[in-house]
């Protein structure tokens, strides 16, 4: 007898194989795999963080959106292949997970892959649910004022930027996005030094334009760049490491943005209003061409 994360793969399996079928749903899934409804779709909702239904649907528009840029399928066709009735209906739903229209996506030529195939082995990395959008974005030099450190041996400097930051942060003038505070990882001088990365960490605050620093704080300019940025839900004081993974070594492998080499950084903006449980709205921006 299988144990359910096996069951969990076989599902996940059986929807790439059969992603494209005219019928795929929990019905045709349950009894393929040979698990009840009920429980297959309380067991797939926990561990993926979606429903059957919902993951099916993510993949389907992805895999159009794939279509949409490397193909010249009309997109009536890609409609019918990713189980929709009509153009409309399609278009629909494509702009309602993706926040435009196929269109749109296609002329942009940019393919932003929302939902991938769910990665069972890595299943503690990222719930597919955390991830609420993916979007690229045109941004001028943002000027930040904050406390910096190098990052040597271990992650505790960046642990005090912010302890200092969250003690003072009342005395930085003209600042804006006020509802979030910045983190930038700084790689220009990037090292590895016994398997252990070296780079210079931010934490600090948005502004307008440089008024008096406080005691100790220091000025940094960001370069006008196009950036990809992830939105998701999660708490502040949590590490970024599954996130980061998820990005760099499984997002941006199937996506058609490039890096932008100089500027060689990334930064994260961390909402500061939190609900009942503890989580915020953060951000996750990566530099790219």
């Amino acid at each position: 007898m299988d144990n359910n994360l096996i069951t969990i793969e076989k599902t996940l399996n059986y929807i790439e194989k059969h992603l494209l079928d005219e019928v795929l749903d929990l019905d045709v899934i349950s009894k393929e795999i040979g698990y009840s409804k009920y429980h297959l779709h309380r067991m797939f909702t926990s561990v993926v963080g979606f429903s059957v239904h919902n993951y099916i649907q993510r993949r389907r528009l992805t895999e159009a959106a794939r279509m949409l840029i490397f193909t010249e399928k009309p997109i009536i066709e890609i409609a019918l292949i990713s189980g929709y009735d009509t153009q409309r209906s399609f278009s629909r739903g494509f702009k309602k997970m993706f926040k435009r229209s196929p269109n749109f996506f296609r002329k942009h030529q940019d393919f932003l892959p929302l939902q991938l195939k769910f990665d069972i082995h890595n299943r503690k990395k990222l719930r597919g649910d955390m991830i609420l959008d993916v979007k690229k974005v045109n941004c001028a030099d943002i000027n930040i004022v904050g406390y910096s450190g190098k990052v040597k041996k271990g992650f505790h400097i960046i642990g005090k930027c912010w302890r200092d930051l969250h003690k003072n942060k009342e005395m930085i003038e003209n600042k804006v996005d006020l509802g979030f505070l910045i983190g930038v990882s700084d790689y220009s001088n990037f090292k590895e030094i016994e398997n252990t990365p070296t780079f210079t960490y931010i934490a600090g605050a948005q502004v307008a334009t440089f008024g008096k620093l406080p005691n100790g704080m220091e000025k940094f300019v960001l370069p006008k760049s196009n950036y990809i940025v992830f939105t998701f839900i999660g708490k502040n004081e949590d590490s970024m490491q599954n996130v980061v993974e998820y990005i760099y070594q499984e997002w941006f492998p199937n996506s058609s943005c490039q890096f932008n080499e100089n500027n060689l950084y990334d930064f994260v903006k961390y909402g500061e209003k939190t609900d009942e449980n503890g989580l915020s709205e953060i951000q996750f921006w990566v530099p790219i061409i």
